[in-house]
């Protein structure tokens, strides 16, 4: 894994105070296995809350690097050791976040981290807006968009909003045209000119602006895929960074290229 860079002591003494307060539902034993399986020296029996914070002060010393706090927050915030316990998942998620907020980071609802703006004040570091969903409906993002991300707009999640749209995108061209491909190959197979020529045109493809104009928005659903979904697919959300005007551009973009009697998007 990619070394991060050392967090400051104040964010490690606040996820150790979050982790380690009595009313989590974390035992001793249950901090000794969550430091293990992080593979974290425990520094022994002592208050959780300092148990925690001594392991990952140290760990962080010797290895120069964060990602020792990842690993712990990863490992206390599996969704499995949650199971039937909704509420303290939730309370944990929002006071492990309104500590990582400092640090550019958050814990989304699958329990993974990834990154966010970095809270310059209290307010930002506690906020709950909805910023994405309500700017992309001001920008009358397509209803398919919203189809397929809803759950992901509501909660400011532009790596999950973007990954979730891309893919819907896919599926939307394959319930159109019965293909059972992805990626470029759908995209040349479903709107490329070639052979019979495409099976979805934007336009009446009777003159060579409309051919071009064909050609060109297939270039830019490829690039959709190759800018967007691939990295996500294959890229640890917390070394690939989503910003929110990218996912907005990226999500607002069926809208006007579809304009035309062909409703893909």
């Amino acid at each position: 894994m990619t070394a991060l860079s050392p967090f400051d002591e104040a964010v490690i003494d606040g996820v150790a105070a979050v982790i380690g307060e009595t009313n989590t539902g974390f035992s001793g034993s249950d901090i000794a296995s969550l430091l293990q399986r992080s593979g974290i020296p425990d520094p022994g029996e002592i208050t959780k809350r300092h148990r925690v914070s001594q392991a990952l002060h140290a760990e962080q010393t010797r290895t120069n690097a964060g990602n020792c706090l990842i690993a712990l927050i990863t490992a206390a915030m599996k969704l499995v050791r949650w199971s039937g316990n909704q509420l303290g998942f939730d309370g944990m998620r929002h006071d492990l976040n309104a500590v990582l907020a400092y640090a550019g980071l958050e814990v989304q609802a699958d329990g993974r981290i990834h990154k966010r703006a970095v809270a310059q004040t209290h307010d930002q570091a506690v906020a709950t807006s909805r910023r994405l969903r309500d700017e992309l409906q001001r920008r009358q993002g397509h209803a398919e968009v919203f189809r397929y991300c809803t759950r992901e707009l509501a909660a400011d999640d532009c790596f999950e909003a973007v990954f979730e749209a891309t893919k819907g995108l896919a599926e939307r061209i394959r319930q159109m045209t019965g293909l059972d491909l992805d990626g470029h190959r759908l995209v040349d197979t479903a709107l490329g000119l070639g052979g019979a020529g495409p099976m979805v045109a934007f336009n009446s493809l009777r003159t060579d602006t409309e051919r071009n104009e064909q050609n060109g928005l297939s270039n830019i659903m490829k690039g959709v895929f190759s800018a967007f979904r691939n990295p996500s697919a294959h890229e640890p959300r917390v070394f690939w960074h989503v910003s929110e005007p990218d996912a907005l551009d990226l999500l607002s973009t069926p809208r006007w290229c579809t304009g035309g009697s062909t409703k893909l998007w």
